[in-house]
């Protein structure tokens, strides 16, 4: 190869030390060696101006991008697989472009959001973020089967792109897949669990509830049938009307395929409690979830007093909060106040521009990963009447905390996106809120954040100082949602009021910013 600096090239060896040939071969020692007798070994290499030989990797493996850049996929899939989300993946060219079939750490998927796809482009983008724009996937299947391996561990390559398609394709038409796997396609051991009447009665409710996508024992229920934290709630609410058994959210978390689902129901209690996260919150927590609910003493709330002029100060001084439509929030009366979700700065804008009369009585949904992830952190929470919600797999107790804070009529923030937009986009409104507001009809005020994307998107540590405003928009009266609309619940028809509430804001702000 070319002794050129940058230059590389198959790295060619030749010596005593090197053999001269597979015996009895000879094609396949014509392969191996050039016709002066050079072995090739297959690596690509280079030598510096120094004369030292750098092993760059596989010439097999070697991927060329459109724009002619060299792409090892071995060096990119090691960066993409240090996160936490991502259990294996494989890249390989499609078109020219870098694509990959990616196995998810579905109990990890859980622990950070039930929504597989966001929690994968999450985690995706904040690898990007190392890497040059060449070596940047374009596009992705998600799939839940292990990569294909030899014996030894290495990723077979050459069955990547029919991976990769069959994924593909999956998705294209799940829509229209065939229905549920006849009985007799079982083995005998699978078979025997529908000779329990409950774990019948669940397959058969599935297989209407989810028609006609295809569905047997192996099927996901998150992966492909996008069973996320609040919907399981619906699904175990279903099967417990259904067949009177009622699933815990230990058994919940044990689920991974829909076998794993008809094994729960099976060996769980016939007894179902006929109380709800919803109407009887406080059922469903445990005197050490309901230590977070509990008013502040003299002292705390001389902290907390303290704590909101200093955010107030702090938020004013480095991102010159500003405040409209402030008029729309109750001084007196029972709210909840919804908002759009981009940033960890949002709760502390939110805060700084409310008086302390407001927020004395105002309790905040926050993630566990961040509100509650150490004592620090868990202390600030505390004093700031934040009650854990965990999005991922905890939407029992998640719907217990908001329920249980305007039971006791206190006023509640909840962020109903779920997690902070990747893109700064509205994502859609997750259905919890929509559950605990049709049984309490309090009063909702939407609101907007403009700014905080820009200021501290996901994936950014440092924030740049950018000013940041909060819009409130007029009061939303849940009795006119609860009887108007065309959707086929009262759940669903505060839902989409509120998602459009807060879209509105949005656009108006964005046309309000262009205009100037």
């Amino acid at each position: 190869m070319s002794a050129r600096d940058e230059a590389y090239g198959e790295v060619q060896v030749r010596g005593p030390n090197v053999f001269t040939g597979y015996h009895h071969l000879p094609e396949e020692t014509a392969k191996a060696f050039t016709a002066d007798g050079w072995f090739r070994t297959g690596d690509l290499g280079r030598f510096d101006t120094e004369g030292y030989l750098f092993l760059l990797g596989r010439a097999s493996t070697l991927i060329v991008t459109q724009g002619g850049e060299n792409v090892q996929p071995e060096d990119v899939e090691e960066v993409y697989q240090q996160h936490l989300v991502i259990r294996e993946l494989g890249i390989l060219a499609e078109k020219g472009r870098l694509v990959a079939v990616i196995v998810p750490e579905m109990r990890e998927v859980r622990r950070r959001n039930s929504d597989i796809e966001s929690v994968v482009r999450e985690a995706l983008m904040s690898a990007a973020h190392t890497l040059p724009s060449y070596q940047r996937i374009s596009d992705y299947g998600i799939t839940r089967d292990p990569l294909p391996r030899t014996r030894l561990g290495k990723l077979q390559r050459h069955r990547l792109k029919e991976r990769y398609l069959d994924v593909k394709r999956s998705v294209a038409t799940s829509e229209t897949a065939s229905g549920p796997m006849a009985l007799e396609e079982l083995i005998e051991q699978d078979r025997a669990l529908f000779d329990d009447a409950v774990a019948r009665s669940v397959w058969e409710w599935l297989t209407t509830r989810y028609a006609p996508r295809r569905l047997t024992l192996n099927t996901s229920p998150q992966l492909d049938l996008g069973i996320d934290s609040i919907e399981w709630l619906n699904v175990t609410l279903e099967i417990g009307e259904r067949t009177g058994v009622d699933l815990s959210e230990e058994a919940i978390s044990r689920i991974d395929t829909v076998r794993d689902l008809l094994r729960e129901v099976s060996e769980a209690s016939a007894a179902r409690s006929a109380a709800t996260p919803v109407e009887q919150p406080e059922e469903f927590l445990s005197s050490q979830q309901k230590h977070w609910l509990r008013l502040h003493g003299p002292f705390l709330s001389a902290v907390a007093r303290g704590l909101y002029a200093l955010n107030r100060l702090l938020m004013r001084v480095f991102f010159r909060v500003r405040v409209a439509g402030l008029e729309h929030v109750p001084t007196d009366s029972q709210f909840v106040l919804v908002s759009n979700h981009v940033s960890f700065l949002d709760p502390f804008m939110l805060a700084a521009v409310l008086d302390y009369r407001r927020l004395q009585r105002t309790y905040w949904a926050g993630f566990t990963g961040a509100a509650f992830r150490n004592i620090v952190f868990r202390t600030v929470s505390r004093i700031a009447q934040v009650v854990p919600i965990d999005q991922e797999s905890k939407a029992i107790s998640n719907l217990a905390f908001g329920s249980a804070v305007l039971r006791r009529g206190n006023n509640l923030v909840w962020f109903p996106e779920g997690s902070r937009s990747v893109t700064g986009q509205l994502q859609p409104f997750r259905p919890g809120i929509g559950m605990i507001l049709a049984r309490y009809p309090v009063m909702v005020v939407p609101a907007a954040i403009m700014g905080a994307y820009e200021s501290l998107p996901v994936g950014t540590v440092w924030p740049h100082f950018q000013p940041i405003t909060v819009i409130f928009g007029p009061p939303l009266q849940l009795q006119a949602l609860a009887s108007d609309g065309k959707e086929r619940s009262t759940e669903e028809r505060i839902l989409h009021e509120l998602e459009g509430a807060v879209a509105k804001l949005l656009a108006e702000a964005e046309r309000e910013k262009i205009q100037k």
